[in-house]
């Protein structure tokens, strides 16, 4: 009675405070008024101005222009989660219970969209602060891990028309994120998500069918990262992992497969016979979408069915980088954030899957451009299971039946034609705040400094060499062959730094695309070293090496000669830069 007082009590305060919610949606995240029951009304719409959303609704036969989504019984629920107080360089991997933060009535969930903004409202430049990820979980669990992820590419999850996520009031969810902040400022954020919802009774006169979630990881982990390195990359220019060695050492500067040691030759397996979804055991089903999600380099994610023997390429989920000159067009350089990835789905795509199949898992980053670390290779698929009898319960194609239909539009148009298409289509195209690609400029000009073989890191400066200081300090140096020892004093406060190579000068302003981990001494010798994070946290769910000391040991540079200089950054936060001079 209690807990039910409180609750009514919350409904009436968000009442009082709902009038003032349309005055100020431009302002900062406001409580959701239907959380618990259907209270004003609210529509189930394309998001105003993507054109890619509303055309995947036209083909799932929305009624235009405006393409609303279960007219007069869907309620687009607008939470956010948080304030969420960021420390300076904040870089840590956390969980929290979401209270009123989510729905308290039965329904289907049809749409997930989620963003990341500041107490005004304003989404924040991508190179000063973002979502590095975050994963809502249920208890008890909708599938086989977290119903819902984001990045900071901000991938769109509506459900094919006709199927949704049921959800109970009593279900408890559970946020793990990586909120990032490059900036020496503290921040506040809150983590926002729509969820288009149905009504238990409306979904049940739709005849909505339930929809479960499908968890992908080439690392399963509570945080599951690999680094690319390039020269690990093939004649092609791409490295696939896990199954190619794609670096000399993992985040952590370990070593395990495909990481300082050979890959598998195949890829990530997930057995479905044992997995439950929606509480039952796995007895084969559809899959009727699947979605994927990589770092900046990062190319595709590779999803197959093993039958026995045999693999069936069934998504190639594609990252579509946004040209510099003109953001409507794909074509802008693998290496910033400005990307969408493609998904598949009903009523293109759907795939049947048998009991003793085998999902498997890669993942190909560009090698071409710069080294990159703490990658991932995620996919979330929307899994229907068969009926009682055994009987498939949505339309897709066997995938050892099927042909394949390779072509980047679906020129067959997949599942009615019988065809496996395994390429897809974005959600939304390029974002506002991934404007400012940043870029090289300038030089170095400091005349030759002491020489050290020691240096702090504190502040949020390298000391000595960091190239704000150098033109008072002079250029540090060290002799070639020598070892140079970084330190991270600022660990001591929780931020997280790293020492990574980048090409000379590394000087431009921060961005989405500068500096880049593209290694190049000012002579032009090729340099490929990265620190990890030094720092201190639970590497079972965090980026943390466990060491405030790393060293530089330039006898791994071949060909260095007197008055070349190798330059450096801190990946964690980019406007950190770093230069050594060496002599002998």
């Amino acid at each position: 009675m209690r807990r039910r007082r409180r609750r009514v009590l919350v409904i009436a305060a968000v009442l009082v405070a709902a009038p003032l919610a349309a005055a100020r949606a431009a302002g900062p995240p406001l409580p959701e008024p239907n959380f618990a029951a259907d209270i004003t009304a609210g529509n189930c719409l394309p998001e105003p101005g993507n054109a890619h959303e509303s055309s995947q609704y036209a083909r799932e036969g929305w009624q235009g222009p405006e393409f609303e989504r279960y007219p007069g019984d869907c309620h687009r629920l607008k939470f956010s989660y948080g304030p969420i107080v960021i420390r300076p360089g904040q870089n840590d991997v956390l969980v929290g219970p979401v209270t009123i933060e989510k729905p308290l009535q039965n329904g289907t969930i049809v749409r997930f969209k989620p963003d990341l903004v500041r107490v005004d409202g304003t989404v924040p430049p991508i190179e000063q602060i973002h979502l590095h990820h975050g994963t809502w979980l249920s208890v008890p669990s909708y599938g086989n891990s977290a119903f819902a992820a984001a990045g900071e590419e901000k991938t769109l999850f509506p459900w094919p028309k006709g199927y949704g996520l049921p959800v109970k009031a009593t279900d408890e969810w559970v946020l793990l994120y990586m909120v990032h902040s490059a900036v020496q400022q503290p921040q506040t954020v809150y983590i926002t998500y729509e969820v288009d919802l149905v009504p238990q009774a409306k979904a049940e006169a739709l005849d909505l069918k339930p929809a479960y979630p499908m968890w992908l990881d080439v690392r399963p982990s509570g945080y599951p990262v690999f680094n690319v390195q390039r020269p690990f990359g093939g004649d092609d220019g791409t490295c696939t992992w896990p199954k190619e060695q794609c670096a000399g050492f993992d985040p952590y500067g370990q070593e395990f497969t495909g990481q300082g040691q050979p890959g598998n030759g195949k890829g990530k397996d997930l057995a479905l016979n044992g997995l439950q979804f929606g509480g039952q055991a796995f007895n084969g089903g559809t899959l009727i979408g699947l979605g994927g999600h990589l770092h900046p380099g990062g190319l595709t994610n590779d999803i197959d069915v093993v039958r026995g023997d045999e693999a069936k390429r069934i998504y190639t989920g594609e990252a579509v980088y946004w040209d510099r000159t003109d953001p409507t067009q794909p074509g802008g350089p693998p290496n910033s954030w400005d990307f969408s990835m493609k998904v598949v789905g009903l009523p293109f795509w759907g795939v049947h899957v048998k009991p003793g199949d085998v999902m498997r898992s890669n993942a190909t980053y560009d090698t071409t451009l710069q080294s990159t670390y703490e990658d991932m290779g995620i996919a979330v698929g929307l899994f229907v299971p068969n009926d009682a009898n055994g009987n498939p319960q949505a339309p897709g194609v066997d995938p050892f039946v099927a042909e394949p239909d390779a072509s980047p539009e679906c020129a067959s148009g997949g599942v009615p034609a019988g065809r496996l298409c395994d390429k897809g289509v974005v959600t939304h195209g390029h974002l506002a705040e991934n404007d400012n690609f940043g870029g090289p400029s300038g030089t170095i000009t400091a005349s030759r400094g002491v020489a050290t073989d020691r240096v702090a890191i504190a502040d949020f400066l390298y000391a000595p060499g960091d190239l704000s200081t150098i033109n008072m300090t002079g250029l540090p140096t060290a002799p070639k062959g020598s070892k140079v020892r970084f330190t991270n004093a600022d660990a001591f406060a929780n931020i997280y730094h790293t020492v990574t190579s980048c090409a000379f000068p590394c000087t431009g302003t921060t961005g989405t695309a500068f500096p880049l981990a593209n290694g190049l001494t000012k002579l032009g010798l090729p340099t490929e070293f990265d620190s990890s994070e030094l720092g201190y946290g639970l590497q079972q769910i965090g980026p943390a090496k466990n060491t405030t000391d790393w060293d530089l040991d330039l006898s791994t540079i071949p060909g260095l000669t007197d008055g070349d200089v190798v330059t450096y950054y801190c990946r964690i936060h980019p406007g950190m830069r770093g230069a050594i001079e060496v002599y002998g």
